[in-house]
C-alpha cells in the first residue's frame, strides 16, 4: 500500500508537498527577481504583495509590469496575461476528468493552485496509480508548496526592491523583468555565465544615461558567454 493511501487525506496532502520540494528550489531566484521588479516598478509593498498573490503567475506578472507603468488600458494588460497563461487552460482541461465529481468550492480552490510543477507531478502520479485515492489532496499539497515558496521569495524581493532609488525604478524593473523571463531558458554553464555577467553589469550600470545599462549588460554577457563556451570546449578536449 502506498504512503498516499496509508496516510489518507493528510498523507496525500503531505505527499504532494514533499514531491514538489525538489522542483521549486529554482523558483526562489525567479520569485526574488519578480518581487524586486514589482516593487521597483512603483507599486507599494502592499500592492506588490497583493499582485503576487492574486496573479500567482510569474511570467504574466513580469509582462504586466511595464504595461501598468506605461498606463496601458486594463483590458490590454489582462489580455496579455491571458495569452501568456493559455497553457493553464490546457492543464485544466487535462485534470477535469479527475476532479469532475468534486464540489464547486474544491474546483475553484484547485483551479487557483494549478501550477506547472503541480500539474506535472499530479499527471505522473495518476499515470502510475489511476485509482489513487485523495488525489485532490495530493494536487492541493503540491500547489500549496509552490505557492508558499513563490510568495515567500517574492516578498523577500519586494523588501529588497524597496531599497532601489526612485530615479532607477523604471529601467531597473525592466532590466530585472527581462532577466526573470530568461531564467527558465538557461540550459548550460556557458549560458549561465553569460546571464550572470549580463545581469550584474546591467544592474550596476542602471544609472547610465540613454538606457545604456541594458546595452552594456548585453555586450558583456555575449562576451562572457563566448569566452565560457570556448573554455568549456577546450576542457572537453
Amino acid at each position: 500500500m502506498s504512503a498516499v493511501v496509508a496516510g489518507g487525506a493528510r498523507g496525500a496532502y503531505l505527499a504532494g508537498m514533499s514531491a514538489a520540494v525538489p522542483f521549486v528550489i529554482g523558483t526562489v531566484p525567479f520569485g526574488v527577481v519578480t518581487g524586486i521588479a514589482t516593487k521597483a516598478a512603483g507599486l507599494t509593498p502592499l500592492e506588490a504583495a497583493a499582485m503576487t498573490i492574486i496573479v500567482f503567475a510569474g511570467t504574466a506578472q513580469i509582462a504586466a509590469l511595464p504595461l501598468l507603468v506605461a498606463g496601458v488600458p486594463a483590458t490590454i494588460v489582462i489580455l496579455t496575461a491571458f495569452i501568456i497563461n493559455l497553457r493553464f487552460l490546457i492543464y485544466g482541461a487535462s485534470v477535469v476528468p479527475y476532479f469532475r465529481h468534486m464540489p464547486l468550492r474544491w474546483k475553484l480552490l484547485l483551479g487557483y493552485f494549478v501550477t506547472d510543477t503541480g500539474f506535472a507531478l499530479f499527471m505522473r502520479r495518476v499515470a502510475d496509480d489511476p485509482a489513487m485515492p485523495h488525489r485532490h489532496w495530493f494536487f492541493l499539497g503540491a500547489g500549496n508548496m509552490v505557492a508558499v515558496i513563490w510568495v515567500a521569495s517574492a516578498v523577500l524581493g519586494i523588501v529588497a526592491g524597496a531599497q532601489v532609488p526612485k530615479a532607477w525604478q523604471l529601467e531597473f524593473a525592466a532590466t530585472l523583468g527581462i532577466l526573470a523571463l530568461l531564467v527558465p531558458f538557461l540550459r548550460d554553464r556557458a549560458e549561465f555565465v553569460a546571464a550572470i555577467v549580463a545581469s550584474t553589469v546591467a544592474l550596476a550600470a542602471t544609472g547610465l544615461p540613454m538606457k545604456l545599462g541594458l546595452v552594456c549588460g548585453a555586450l558583456a554577457g555575449i562576451a562572457a558567454g563566448a569566452l565560457a563556451e570556448r573554455a568549456l570546449a577546450q576542457g572537453r578536449r
